[in-house]
């Protein structure tokens, strides 16, 4: 029984001799190879360096984003950041960042990250109606000894699009109408604030329906009159933007159309027919776009308040087509003027907003 249980126990023994050759053998193996390959595969940097983590933007606010920056355990020392930058592909345009939070320099300590708030409106980089809206912005940060890092800027997409402008002579040169749609995959709303014409902003109280206007994604195409005298810019290209409390922005650029031109050939006081009312001619050119319709004519003397004719007609029509002519009989008693070589102007108004005034004697 003795030499039973002696020979049990041996083969006990060397199993155990065995799993503890083969754990030896297995670390000594590695710790040979490690110490092979480990010196080359660990290397350190010599220089300290930085890793941007992320860069965020609000979808509410295209005037910002945040970056932020890590300076690695690894590094050998403390890193001094001195500069952000965005690079953008029109003609690779560089923008500095002066207005950050924290304010740069700002010394970032081994193994700690922080969150840099830059100011700059990214918004002319985002919707497919804009340009470079599809091409990458880069954000660069910079240290004192000129190492850096580089990390695209994912904008969200907001594509707010002018559908249609409407300026019609023939109906007014006193307001126009456009239409504004927020595209269904727009990441966003939008709060529509203000509406630009060639430099110039409509204001809030002339334009209909009210502002600031909610657009959400996908919603249907919005109609908007804005009450705003546009002749000075009759037949020049012009630029409308519309404006979001967000930052977006939808650009539409258009030529306005050609002025009407009227002209007052001769207005005429015949003392021998009559002086209690005057003749006058009425002319709109071959190069006006449209039609304007009469509706009011006044008279002043020698520089004097102008008064309304009242009462006057017109042929054949008070509607005066391109390339035409009218005359219109004006009743109006200037008898106590005669022989006083009185100046006298009487000016036109269409419906449309044309002006037209003729100056003469009356005799």
């Amino acid at each position: 029984m003795l030499a039973k249980n002696t020979h049990g126990l041996s083969k006990v023994i060397l199993i155990l001799l065995l799993l503890i050759s083969f754990i030896l053998g297995a670390v000594l193996s590695y710790v040979y190879t490690m110490g092979y390959y480990a010196p080359s595969e660990f290397r350190l940097p010599k220089d300290s360096t930085i890793t941007i983590e992320s860069v965020e933007v609000s979808q509410q606010d295209t005037r910002f984003f945040n970056v932020t920056v890590l300076n690695p355990s690894y590094s050998p020392s403390d890193v001094n950041i001195t500069r952000i930058e965005t690079r953008t592909v029109d003609n690779n345009k560089t923008n500095v960042m002066t207005e950050t939070s924290p304010a740069l320099p700002f010394i970032l300590r081994r193994g700690q990250s922080q969150k840099f708030k830059a100011t700059w409106n990214w918004a002319n980089y985002t919707g497919a109606q804009l340009p470079y809206s599809d091409k990458p912005v880069e954000i660069r940060v910079f240290t004192r000894n000129g190492r850096g890092e580089i990390y695209e800027l994912v904008r969200p997409l907001v594509t707010l699009t002018i559908t249609d402008v409407e300026f019609d002579p023939a109906v007014s040169i006193d307001y126009f109408n456009l239409t504004v749609q927020n595209s269904e995959a727009s990441q966003t709303y939008v709060n529509i604030t203000s509406f630009n014409l060639g430099g110039n902003i409509i204001p809030k109280d002339k334009v209909t329906p009210s502002l600031p206007y909610t657009l959400s994604p996908g919603s249907s195409p919005v109609e908007f009159k804005c009450s705003y005298n546009w002749v000075a810019l009759m037949n020049q290209s012009q630029t409308i933007t519309v404006n979001t409390l967000q930052g977006y922005v939808a650009l539409r650029t258009l030529t306005l159309p050609q002025p009407v031109v009227l002209s007052v050939p001769e207005v005429v006081f015949n003392a021998t027919a009559s002086t209690q009312q005057f003749n006058m001619t009425v002319t709109n050119s071959a190069s006006s776009p449209s039609y304007v319709d009469v509706n009011r004519i006044t008279v002043a003397v020698n520089q004097q308040t102008p008064v309304n004719i009242t009462q006057w007609t017109a042929d054949p029509s008070s509607r005066l087509d391109k390339n035409s002519s009218i005359i219109i009989v004006c009743n109006w008693d200037w008898r106590s003027y005669v022989g006083q070589s009185a100046n006298v102007k009487v000016t036109l108004y269409t419906s449309q907003g044309f002006v037209v005034s003729k100056e003469t004697q009356i005799p």
